[in-house]
């Protein structure tokens, strides 16, 4: 019985700290882990390891999780038996440890649920890293205590940080958006009522304010890649492991900073892309040892701003793609490979259910892996691409905007609707022939021809034609050139904050989402690339039937 009874919302503020407080540790460890694995000479790295496993035991044994403390406090008397010197950090044992982790880790999830019973396997495995212990050297209760309590107190500092949901963060920044909405109504309207020139200052204030609030949380939202990275560490291991590989993870680019939701929208394709490159990839090390490589396979995962945008580019160092092998499945497909460029066969490998495996592993084999990367990277606007030397390894190049809710965007008019076109991808504009009401063709710009599309057209808008129309040349890096959007008005460039569609509507082909102008009206956001893609299309049927 607690000797202070807490209430039960107290209570649940302490399990909402223990759980953030937890990941994090737990999270330190495997890192940790992975480091002592590598540099087992390196004394401090078990220190720290030690640190983290006691301070959860505490925070456990605070809450009366009464398995989880005793868990941890067997594994914290072994690493104890291991900073004294009587356990060696072996590769195995290292394993075990993260095993150990693995399981502290479900613990603790149970427990915060309200049953951290151990399962028959935490069981068996707590009583190996017993038996590992006592076979090392045998440890009392005592002195793990003992030297615990030896270990110097971590001066407490006041918290600089808080823990916000993103859900809260997206509701902030469609206020920050609806606000911005209602400040162009208002200027709008203190413009068109007179010259009072302290009521336009107050506004222009007012504007200024509201773009910085909306440019705060932006700023709130965009995080590092490195934490978020690091955990691929132990992914790399392990499948390296069950493969009988020996594969190593280098990171580049930890502090480069992006939008939260681009991060959680990265982890699957990189998991994927991790997965066919130890499977396909990365030679045995002995073949590799063989072709006068090191037989430790290396993964590179590096970041970096481009142009208002990230650059990941997720290399390997293995085998490259097999071209040969490309080019045979294609024939299977009733492609005719001999008159693909390397970079068109590469790019099959994206294609929904491509793949060269002869059978299929745990790892890959089904065809999935590449096309989950695709459409990962097109769900955010990006763009992806492949290149490969044979015997040197693969490298794919991803890129992405630094935010999935705010871009700087090119309104245009069609009819009396407003369409707004990410300005990373304009290129130029320049006024239209005079000449015909087609919904797709071919123009000449200055001596190159230029598919194009005229939206009024395309999506079934009911107006008569402009006399005069304008033409925006549009590029999707990565995608298929260029073409042109005909629209019968130039609005010019602001920053608009991207809403996504509505369920009903996601599937509407050409736009990418929609977002709230000035006026109050919803202006849809085009997709570039679906847009070059299908003016390309028409523009090759027409060049067909022509011929």
């Amino acid at each position: 019985m607690n000797a202070f009874p807490i209430s039960d919302a107290d209570r649940q503020q302490l399990i909402d700290a223990f759980v953030a407080e937890t990941d994090d540790v737990l999270d330190e460890i495997e890192q940790l882990l992975l480091r002592l694995e590598q540099n087992p000479e390196e004394d401090h790295l078990l220190h720290e390891i030690f640190r983290g496993v006691h301070t959860l035991k505490g925070n456990a044994a605070c809450l009366q999780f009464d398995e989880l403390t005793r868990f941890a406090h067997v594994m914290e008397e072994l690493l104890d038996g291991m900073r004294e010197g009587r356990l060696d950090a072996t590769t195995a044992h290292v394993s075990q440890l993260l095993d150990a982790a693995d399981a502290l880790r479900d613990i603790a999830v149970r427990s915060v649920n309200g049953d951290g019973t151990l399962s028959d396997r935490q069981e068996a495995l707590l009583a190996q890293v017993t038996a590992w212990q006592a076979s090392g050297g045998k440890t009392s209760s005592s002195l793990a205590g003992g030297a615990a309590a030896q270990e110097p107190a971590r001066a407490a500092r006041p918290s600089r940080s808080l823990r916000v949901g993103i859900d809260k963060l997206d509701r902030m920044l469609n206020l920050a958006g609806e606000i911005a909405t209602i400040r162009g109504t208002v200027r709008q309207l203190v413009e068109q009522s007179g010259n009072d020139e302290k009521t336009l200052d107050a506004v222009r204030e007012l504007d200024r304010l509201s773009f910085d609030l909306q440019e705060s949380i932006m700023n709130v939202r965009l995080v590092p890649v490195g934490p978020s990275l690091r955990h691929f560490h132990r992914v790399v291991r392990d499948l390296a492991s069950s493969q009988e590989k020996r594969v190593m993870l280098v990171l580049e680019g930890e502090d480069v900073e992006v939008d939260t939701t681009v991060i959680e929208q990265l982890k699957d394709p990189i998991t994927h892309m991790i997965r066919n490159a130890v499977d396909h990839g990365i030679e045995l090390p002995n073949v590799r040892a063989g072709k006068g490589k090191n037989p430790v396979g290396t993964i590179r995962i590096a970041a970096a701003h481009d142009s208002g945008g990230i650059i990941v580019r997720f290399s390997d160092d293995g085998a490259g793609l097999n071209d040969a092998a490309i080019a045979e499945r294609a024939r299977g497909l009733g492609l005719d490979p001999e008159r693909m460029s390397r970079q068109d066969l590469w790019d099959l490998t994206l294609r929904p259910g491509f793949s060269t495996a002869t059978q299929i592993t745990d790892l890959s084999g089904r065809g999935v892996g590449m096309d989950v990367v695709r459409r990962n990277v097109d769900s955010m606007r990006g763009t992806l691409s492949v290149h490969s030397e044979p015997g040197s390894g693969t490298t794919v190049e991803i890129r992405l905007p630094l935010t999935v809710a705010v871009i700087e965007g090119f309104a245009v008019g069609v009819a009396d609707e407003t369409y707004v076109i990410p300005i990373d991808n304009v290129i130029e504009c320049t006024e239209m022939p005079v000449g015909g009401n087609e919904a797709t063709g071919v123009i000449d710009l200055r001596g190159e021809p230029l598919p194009f599309l005229r939206i009024q057209r395309v999506f079934g808008l009911d107006a008569s034609p402009h006399a005069r129309e304008n033409v925006v040349v549009v590029e999707h890096k990565g995608g298929r050139g260029r073409a042109g959007i005909v629209v019968d008005a130039l609005f010019g460039s602001s920053q608009v904050v991207m809403k996504p569609m509505g369920r009903f509507l996601r599937q509407v082909d050409g736009v990418a989402g929609s977002s709230i102008l000035g006026n109050g009206r919803v202006a849809l956001i085009l997709d570039v690339q679906q847009i070059i893609n299908r003016a390309a299309d028409a523009a090759a049927i027409q060049a067909r039937s022509y011929a």
